[in-house]
């Protein structure tokens, strides 16, 4: 995967459909007010064509999100720390992919999830000795992640330390560049390759296998807190009903595994049920 997942934390939330309203708010945006919709430059879900125009499967499925809503805000891309900071600290604001964490919980309003995947730390092949150990991996290799990203909270608390075995980029794609040029060992990747997308990593000189196991995340659509409830309600219904129709599968099958496709799916259905979105 060409995007280092967005984002990690020591306790990944539970399975979750919908973020509640959150008690005691006292200030939200209006539902008419238009939302700053903003993503970062990383791999196949946010990507410029020629003419300049983003796309990318979740840069399709927001889009398709938004004319079924009725939004007509245009997705800037920033980098990530960038984007993270102004969707907590400003008051209409989206921010697509954004992992879900304990610590992130109360931080942001949810829509989603738009993926679910484990993680694993890869490295080249032949570079990390097989059923590497933590404490060798600590020892000996180098890990490249990019900054301000809940993985980063997961290295640290594991015990990499930046500047010492711990690279952190500013972009997601530029530790593909540092792993290439071995100025970096190891790298967080979602574990369901698809066979599409093991073939684009040999054809770009990156035969990797996985060598330690990180936590399961779930990626989702994050609002500010001050987003009116009603405008989560009507997006996540939204989501349900592209992924209910078939719209979602059609975007995500060339490159994710079917078992997340079915969960998300499944997800869907219950959260179709429990919020009473219409059909």
């Amino acid at each position: 995967m060409k995007a280092i997942l967005n984002c990690f934390s020591c306790c990944v939330i539970p399975l979750l459909l919908l973020a509640p309203a959150v008690p005691g708010a006292t200030e939200t945006t209006s539902a008419t007010t238009p939302l700053r919709i903003i993503t970062e430059p990383a791999g196949r879900g946010r990507l410029y064509d020629k003419h300049g125009q983003l796309y990318g499967m979740s840069t399709e499925l927001i889009k398709a999100l938004q004319q079924q809503v009725g939004d007509n805000s245009k997705i800037e891309i920033l980098p990530w720390a960038r984007a993270y900071a102004i969707a907590v600290s400003s008051d209409n604001v989206a921010v697509y992919d954004t992992i879900r964490t304990a610590d992130r919980e109360d931080k942001f309003k949810w829509v989603g999830p738009i993926k679910l995947y484990s993680v694993n730390l890869y490295a080249r092949r032949g570079v990390v000795t097989a059923n590497a150990s933590l404490a060798d991996l600590l020892k000996n290799h180098v890990v490249c992640e990019t900054r301000n990203t809940s993985i980063v909270s997961e290295l640290l608390a594991l015990g990499f330390e930046i500047d010492k075995n711990l690279i952190l980029s500013l972009k997601s794609g530029d530790c593909y560049t540092m792993l290439k040029l071995g100025r970096a060992d190891l790298i967080a990747m979602h574990s369901d390759i698809t066979a599409k997308r093991q073939a684009e990593l040999l054809a770009a000189g990156l035969d990797l296998q996985p060598v330690y196991p990180l936590q399961n995340i779930e990626m989702y659509l994050a609002f500010s807190k001050a987003v009116d409830d009603a405008v989560i309600h009507n997006w996540q219904c939204a989501l349900n009903k592209l992924v209910l129709q078939g719209q979602y599968r059609l975007l995500y099958q060339d490159e994710y595994p079917e078992v997340m496709i079915t969960a998300i799916e499944s997800r869907a259905a219950l959260s179709q049920q429990q919020l009473q979105c219409p059909d």
